[in-house]
């Protein structure tokens, strides 16, 4: 795609209808209790996050509204997807531990407390699908996929879009370096570093929706911030992790027939990854 003849308006409108497409064909998906919440998840996330980064493209008005509604939707998409990225992890950590380490019946108490949380979140989820709230929501993404509310700014070359993906990378930056910071001098930084994993998620997407007139300078990109993704995700699920041992392990581990035991060690390995963050990031620092 030529930079010169191609739009700011057809570069992002593009990749804009393919979030609003996923979003919209997912509800079949949904009811019938396909894998595919992540991926809805996803495509919420990419169309929020170009409404932010590419703020000046878009009607402010009908922008922060239609902001609201994918904070909604992600918002109960996203119980749902935890629970199972917590389910994923606590088999994870069982599975690495000796058997002799396990007392008790751990690993079914897990099973049944994520369980009942998962078809909660699960029930809230697939009754908001029958909602009217719903229904103003896909028919606002109708709306976005068709025809976006661009401003006249939309309609310079797409070269145009190049600095504000410039200052959704210098965000990140900023933003993992004072977490690192505040990491090194033992202050509080776990919600330092979730900030920064969002920043660098929006840079990101910014990066995907320019792959069409950056071609391969983007897939690099785009590489390099997945792997960081993905270690701030790791010390995210770490935290969430951490807590769900915590309270379980006091609730559950004082029963008759329980072993508070097994949580704690458990619990103790989740702050033992969470310690070795500095490291793993010198590469992106």
């Amino acid at each position: 795609m030529n930079n010169r003849s191609t739009t700011a308006r057809e570069v992002i409108g593009d990749y804009l209808a393919e979030q609003c497409t996923v979003i919209i064909d997912s509800e079949a998906e949904l009811r019938a209790g396909e894998n595919v919440i992540h991926k809805v998840r996803v495509a919420v996330r990419r169309f929020s996050s170009t409404i932010r980064v590419f703020a000046d493209l878009f009607d402010a008005e009908q922008a922060a509204r239609m902001e609201e509604e994918l904070v909604w939707w992600a918002g109960l998409l996203g119980e749902v997807r935890d629970m199972d990225i917590l389910t994923q992890r606590q088999q994870a950590l069982l599975a690495e531990l000796p058997p002799e380490l396990i007392l008790g019946p751990v690993e079914s108490t897990i099973q049944e407390e994520l369980a009942v949380q998962r078809k909660q979140a699960m029930d809230d989820m697939l009754e908001a699908l029958n909602s009217e709230h719903y229904r103003k929501f896909i028919g606002m993404a109708h709306h976005w996929r068709s025809d976006p509310p661009f401003t006249a700014a939309a309609e310079a070359s797409a070269d145009s879009i190049d600095s504000a993906i410039k200052k959704a990378k210098k965000k990140a930056g900023k933003r993992l370096t004072k977490a690192a910071a505040a990491r090194r001098a033992d202050e509080p930084s776990d919600e330092m570093f979730h900030r920064a994993r969002k920043a660098s998620k929006r840079h990101r997407y910014a990066v995907e929706a320019a792959l069409p007139v950056w071609g391969s300078k983007a897939d690099k990109i785009i590489s390099q911030r997945k792997d960081l993704q993905d270690l701030l995700g790791s010390h995210q699920d770490s935290i969430v992790s951490a807590a769900f041992l915590r309270e379980l392990g006091a609730r559950r581990g004082i029963r008759s027939g329980q072993n508070g035991f097994t949580y704690g060690v458990l619990y103790a390995r989740e702050l033992a990854a969470r310690d070795a963050l500095l490291d793993e990031l010198k590469p992106f620092l």
